[in-house]
């Protein structure tokens, strides 16, 4: 059955459809909270070494002339110095009774995690990232096999609820087992999410919603800086439940959103379909008697198609076009069809390639706006709403320069900005310098955004039908890697401050020369089979070297 002619009698823009992907978008900011709220809960704030008398008269019980103790902010120890008779000696000892914290509690202040237990903090994200691989294996074929919008309220509930328990657990441990769980139930109901939005509007919509969600994703993520910035002298603790109470609306998700009508199709409940197109056209202000013989005669068609199918003893001898419409239909791929042809396979790994420095370099500049010169949550907001302009940028050049020059520019933009970023952090003396580092960075910023928007586009596109979810499936993977180490950037560059922008600018450089090696897709129909796909690629090679030859022959 054509769902998309049903949903074009509708409206292709329908106020119904419109309502429902409204709240979809009003779901967003919840789910785009896990990784960057750490920005705010767990910085370091200024910090010393605490002392006692009795710590200092344990350790030089022996000396009775008079002795100074400096502490110097910051530093792992404490520095004793005494003067004997002129002579200056001094003795390092590690800090024993803790640290005195100044400024807004975190949870690097209220469980220690300074100095040698630092990178605990850090390892918190990297569990939270590793719940979000699991979520990606296990809550899309559950929302396949029993629907997207039960698959969606019952995580956005569950990690509103881990929200809320996080701002209440007294150990670290507790902490990041509940960060793991947000990780995946926030992929869960992400992924589901994201589908039930596309998946009432025809194919021509789509495009428009999904730049409409980019949109939105770019403001949701802001929206927390705000959020932390009203609760910043209050304990962490406050902006975590605050996270959890602004997705509390979860509780009324199942009476508010409806399920997909292409699932409810799919899996033969036709008649839930039904009521989900009354109510539609009841909301749209459309006569739903045409809408639902259309869809009757339909279902009648496809019934009976099925029924001869399976009762003539005798078919007509097949076309070769039918002939290869059945073998395109039988095709079983696997992940090992990947690593056996050589084209393929470069052009996976290259892809897997970018996937992995976009995550690291995305979420690693979030990260360590922190550390940057100037007011933490400016840094923040400032970082999150340099995608909207990537996001008009995309849609402008996206058809008319297609996918590969696209993410070249994009990633062009990126690597230099970062690059000139970590020279001016090198060397950065005075205010208007480090003001220049912040504005290339977010300039780094604004170029990985349309490199990941282009690529997300890109990938579904070089693999054949049956591993197209297995290619974009192994590519969010690689992404997850990046976002494992990507929270460790920010330890990084407490001590390199020009670090990062090395490692990001570098990477994003090394991809841009790499996309030489990649087709161009735009324009061209989606292979269907694997021998369409390798024929792809051979043409792409062929070009080349007619190109090549060209050339030499005018030499």
């Amino acid at each position: 059955m054509d769902v998309d002619n049903i949903l074009r009698s509708l409206g292709n823009y329908g106020r119904y459809q419109v309502l429902q992907y409204a709240y979809n978008l009003f779901c967003l900011p919840i789910l785009t909270y896990p990784v960057v709220i750490y920005v705010f809960v767990g910085y370091i704030p200024d910090f010393k070494c605490k002392t006692s008398d009795k710590h200092v008269t344990n350790d030089y019980a022996d000396i009775n002339t008079s002795y100074n103790v400096t502490i110097h902010s910051r530093q792992c120890d404490v520095i004793f110095e005494t003067n004997r008779s002129g002579v200056l000696t001094q003795k390092t000892i590690p800090c024993r009774d803790g640290y005195e914290f100044f400024g807004q509690e975190t949870t690097a202040s209220e469980w220690n995690l300074v100095c040698g237990a630092e990178g605990l903090g850090s390892m918190s994200t990297t569990m939270l990232v590793i719940g979000q691989m699991i979520g990606a294996t296990l809550f899309p074929a559950l929302a396949d096999k029993y629907g997207r919008l039960l698959i969606f309220y019952t995580n956005f509930i569950a990690m509103a609820l881990c929200y809320v328990l996080a701002a209440f657990v007294p150990w670290f441990s507790a902490f990041v087992i509940l960060r793991l769980l947000m990780g995946a139930f926030g992929q869960g109901a992400g992924m589901s999410l994201s589908t039930l939005g596309l998946e009432i509007f025809p194919a021509e919509s789509r495009g428009f919603i999904v730049s409409i969600g980019s949109v939105a994703w770019s403001l949701s993520i802001t929206s927390i800086s705000l959020v932390a910035y009203l609760l910043r002298n209050l304990s962490w603790r406050y902006t975590m439940l605050a996270a959890g109470i602004i997705g509390s609306h979860s509780l009324a998700t199942r009476w508010i959103l409806q399920e997909s009508p292409r699932w409810l199709v799919a899996n033969g409940r036709y008649e839930e379909a039904k009521q989900w197109i009354k109510r539609a056209a009841k909301w749209n202000k459309i006569d739903p008697s045409t809408i639902i013989d259309e869809f009757d005669s339909e279902l009648q068609s496809s019934e009976l198609q099925v029924l001869v199918d399976e009762t003539t003893p005798y078919r007509k001898p097949e076309t070769m076009c039918e002939q290869t419409g059945k073998k395109r239909k039988e095709e079983k791929l696997s992940v090992l069809d990947i690593f056996r042809h050589k084209l393929i396979l470069l052009t996976s790994v290259i892809v897997w390639i970018i996937w992995f420095v976009n995550s690291i370099t995305y979420y690693g500049l979030f990260l360590t706006s922190g550390t940057m010169s100037g007011n933490m949550y400016l840094n923040f907001f400032l970082n999150g709403i340099v995608e909207l302009p990537s996001t008009f940028l995309y849609l402008f050049t996206i058809n008319r320069y297609g996918r590969k020059k696209t993410c070249v520019m994009f990633h062009a933009i990126a690597g230099v900005s970062l690059t000139l970023t970590a020279v001016l952090n090198f060397t950065a003396d005075t205010s208007s310098l480090k003001g220049l580092a912040s504005a290339m960075s977010f300039a780094g910023k604004f170029g990985i955004s349309g490199s990941f928007m282009t690529i997300f586009l890109y990938t579904p596109e070089i693999y054949p039908t049956n591993l197209r979810a297995l290619g974009m499936g192994l590519a969010s993977a690689a992404s997850r890697i990046g976002g494992m180490i990507s929270p460790y950037a920010a330890l990084f560059g407490t001590y390199i401050p020009w670090g990062p922008g090395v490692v990001f600018g570098s990477l994003s450089l090394v991809v841009t020369i790499l996309f030489l090696w990649l087709p161009e897709t735009t324009g061209k129909e989606l292979p269907d089979t694997l021998e369409e796909t390798k024929n792809f690629y051979i043409l792409k090679d062929n070009k080349k070297k007619n190109k090549m030859n060209s050339l030499n022959r005018d030499l």
